[in-house]
């Protein structure tokens, strides 16, 4: 999947104006960036497409330890939004990861995250 495919279908997803997506995308895919540690970062980014890729490969690495409610908040506060849009906003990104992202590399990812993580991928059944 190409970035305009990911850009595209996030758009559709979630009926976001053409200019809209890409900053919703790189807010969702940048704070989640902050949360994974350096290497979950540069292995999750082997499987997106640039420039999702470079925003993970050049995170800070911090590996926060942000719950769900923390991390939607980060997202709101990034994208100057309520947290009930910047929660829509990181649903609509992460289902789209979640697709493209090999079953492998997506169960590794939900391990290294708070259970209720899974539910915002669309795995509401390993919350």
């Amino acid at each position: 999947m190409s970035y305009e495919e990911f850009l595209s279908t996030v758009r559709d997803r979630g009926a976001y104006p053409v200019d809209e997506a890409e900053k919703i995308v790189s807010t969702v895919v940048g704070t989640l960036s902050d949360r994974l540690p350096a290497a979950s970062a540069v292995h999750l980014a082997d499987q997106l497409p640039m420039p999702l890729a470079d925003i993970l490969e050049n995170s800070g690495g911090s590996g926060r330890s942000w719950g769900v409610q923390e991390f939607i908040a980060q997202v709101a506060e990034r994208a100057d939004e309520d947290e009930e849009t910047a929660e829509t906003d990181t649903r609509v990104v992460f289902s789209v990861i979640s697709e493209r992202v090999a079953g492998g590399e997506m169960n590794k990812l939900l391990s290294q995250l708070p259970s209720g993580y899974a539910d915002l991928f669309g795995y509401a059944e390993l919350s």
